[in-house]
């Protein structure tokens, strides 16, 4: 779900803005999914991104701002709990990104490490059968 990407949307424009969390406010409509879609290079659609900023708001991590009488989905605004998460959900993707081969390595191994065991064990049982049958 495309919940991260949403806060990191409305956290690009406090930004760009220089506004605080409580001046800047987000409507869900087709012109942001656009956006979204731009930025993080996908396929959203209206329904999924709506879907997302439902779990965003039982979350809390979004809230309507009553500033409108529209759906709820106009108005949004960021709460602090969403700040916190998205601005760490995004310096973790920076320092995943700035990761030195080695690391990157390491934590492909680390990932994928009961692969690499039964490698190993094939790698010992087929050594073993090779062996048994030299000897005998």
């Amino acid at each position: 779900m495309p919940t991260l990407q949403i806060l990191s949307y409305v956290l690009k424009i406090m930004e760009s803005t220089g506004t605080p969390t409580n001046a800047t406010s987000i409507t869900i409509d087709e012109q942001l999914v656009c956006s979204i879609n731009e930025d993080n290079n996908t396929n959203y659609t209206l329904d999924v991104i709506k879907k997302a900023t439902d779990k965003c708001l039982a979350h809390e991590w979004l809230e309507t701002t009553g500033a409108g009488s529209g759906s709820k989905y106009s108005f949004l605004r960021v709460t602090s709990k969403g700040f916190a998460v998205a601005s760490s959900k995004n310096k973790a993707l920076e320092q995943k990104k700035s990761r030195t081969l080695a690391k990157k390595i390491s934590d492909y191994i680390e990932d994928h490490k009961g692969w690499f065991l039964l490698l190993g064990f094939m790698i010992t049982l087929a050594t073993f059968l090779i062996k048994s049958k030299w000897i005998s």
